[in-house]
């Protein structure tokens, strides 16, 4: 991605996002993000309430960007490590999904590589990514098998969790969805393992006939509960409490 370090209108604009940030975080400061175990991942403790007003408060300033100098914006928001910048970021890019053509997934993985935290995956796979999975099929799955070997637990997680919510009721990403899970079932992380068990029960919501199976298999050979109780969360009554019988 082609860094515009020197364009005062972005430079501008970030430190005056960032400055206010840091302010709102004053005002009345609680644990925000308290669960994301990463060191890197840093947050002003603004609230989500007072976040969806802060977006929404620069909607005019955004319009007048580039599409450049968008991306080059959520760049550097998304490098600042702060999680509410990066959730500034996701309201840019969700706009310009179109401009991540797969020529330039290399950008697309590297900001990725920033978000550093389990909300900021599931935030950008639920709107931006899905976007980008919708128009490059293809390719984007070939993308997203490759983050199920990377050494980035948080590539790991958004390999399976992309495929929750519209793209599980969808139906098209079944078959890779599953094989992404089960690449991942001895993953030793477990907000991978999290991401498995949700990518497995949304999948059961629209195609429970096809996956439920899977599911009991993964019971019975004692994979991690962690995956298993997750992906069994919509299971109720009688076959939920024979299936909770099998070893784990």
């Amino acid at each position: 991605m082609e860094k515009r370090e020197n364009d005062p209108v972005v430079g501008t604009l970030h430190e005056t996002i960032a400055e206010r940030l840091c302010a709102l975080g004053k005002v009345s400061p609680y644990a925000s993000d308290a669960d994301e175990p990463d060191p890197r991942y840093r947050a002003y403790g603004v609230r989500a309430p007072q976040m969806k007003q802060f977006v929404s408060s620069y909607k005019a300033d955004f319009r007048e960007l580039s599409v450049e100098q968008k991306v080059d914006l959520a760049r550097r928001l998304i490098s600042s490590g702060y999680g509410e910048q990066k959730t500034v970021a996701l309201a840019l890019l969700e706009r310009i999904s179109d401009y991540f053509s797969p020529a330039r997934f290399d950008a697309l993985e590297q900001l990725v590589r920033g978000l550093h935290g389990w909300s900021k995956i599931d935030a950008y796979t639920g709107s931006f990514l899905r976007l980008v999975l919708e128009a490059h099929e293809a390719e984007f799955i070939d993308l997203l098998r490759s983050w199920v070997d990377d050494d980035d637990l948080w590539l790991r997680r958004a390999s399976v969790v992309a495929f929750t919510r519209k793209a599980a009721k969808s139906g098209r990403y079944k078959d890779v969805a599953l094989a992404n899970c089960d690449a991942l079932i001895e993953d030793p992380e477990r907000l991978v393992q999290t991401g498995v068990g949700w990518c497995l029960r949304d999948l059961m919501r629209w195609h429970g006939d096809d996956v439920l199976p899977y599911v009991v298999d993964l019971r019975n050979k004692g994979v991690s509960s962690t995956i298993t109780l997750y992906a069994l969360r919509d299971i109720k009554g009688a076959l939920r409490e024979e299936i909770l019988k099998k070893r784990s």
